[in-house]
């Protein structure tokens, strides 16, 4: 009888063992690549933005408003700089006279798609999303509460108009300094009511717990294990680990808090 060459059912096993252990090894691998990409792609986000605040700043001498509540329009920093990022088209739709979400032209405009306000890595998706809000200060320096310049909701880069501070920031106010203030960071995946939208002012954030803890409060947050992406008023972003020290966080979301941040510890 002729004996016909192939593979017995323990060589058939063995392979396929092989094979597993293989896809095994490399989908972790393919998941870190993935999450690297989405992590510059969003760090590249923040950039612009972070460019976009600082055209800005030059061109008026002072960084955007958080948010126009005052007035009581609640337009956001977010819509104010627009222009600085090729999107003047969706910036001229809008009438500034009215509340950002006042019927016709602005909600319309308000719900414009903008790839550069979303992080590739939040599952949350509808019409006129952002990924990243206005940092208005912190309530980690002990400072007391209101929207005063030496208040914990209105030390910070871009305040909400109030009684208490009526006009934008100019550079002068940053005795921090520009590269030591974050002026916006990650905030992933907030209601579609008011906070989680672009054109809304509510998109800000006064920041009150470490980046450890995930409450759903609006604070800095961020689906990157490796930590949350922030942009500083000079322009320049950085990664902050989700261990760093809430004394540290708090110095750096305070624009005159003379804070000392040792080098390194950002």
């Amino acid at each position: 009888m002729k004996r016909t060459a192939g593979f017995t059912l323990v060589e058939l096993l063995v392979v396929i063992s092989i094979i597993g252990m293989l896809v095994g090894l490399l989908l972790p691998a393919v998941q870190m690549a993935r999450e690297s990409a989405r992590r510059i792609s969003c760090l590249n986000n923040l950039k612009n933005v972070g460019i976009a605040i600082h055209n800005f700043a030059e061109a008026n001498n002072a960084v955007p408003l958080g948010s126009e509540r005052l007035n009581g329009t609640e337009h956001a920093w977010s819509t104010r700089i627009l222009p600085y990022m090729e999107q003047r088209q969706v910036f001229q739709k809008f009438d500034f006279q009215k509340p950002w979400n006042h019927p016709g032209p602005n909600v319309q405009a308000g719900l414009s798609k903008l790839s550069v306000y979303r992080c590739p890595s939040s599952l949350l998706d509808f019409d006129g999303k952002i990924d990243y809000g206005g940092v208005t200060g912190t309530t980690l320096t002990q400072l007391p509460l209101g929207d005063g310049p030496n208040e914990a909701f209105g030390c910070g880069a871009m305040v909400v108009s109030s009684p208490s501070q009526r006009r934008m920031i100019n550079f002068g106010s940053f005795t921090d300094g520009l590269s030591s203030t974050v002026c916006v960071a990650e905030s992933i995946d907030r209601s579609p009511l008011a906070a989680g939208r672009w054109a809304c002012g509510l998109n800000c954030f006064s920041q009150g717990e470490g980046l450890a803890v995930h409450n759903g409060q609006g604070d800095m947050e961020s689906k990157h294990p490796q930590g949350v992406p922030i942009a500083y008023v000079d322009g320049h972003v950085s990664l902050l680990s989700l261990y760093t020290d809430v004394k540290v966080l708090g110095a750096i979301c305070t624009r005159n808090g003379g804070e000392h941040v040792a080098q390194g510890e950002e």
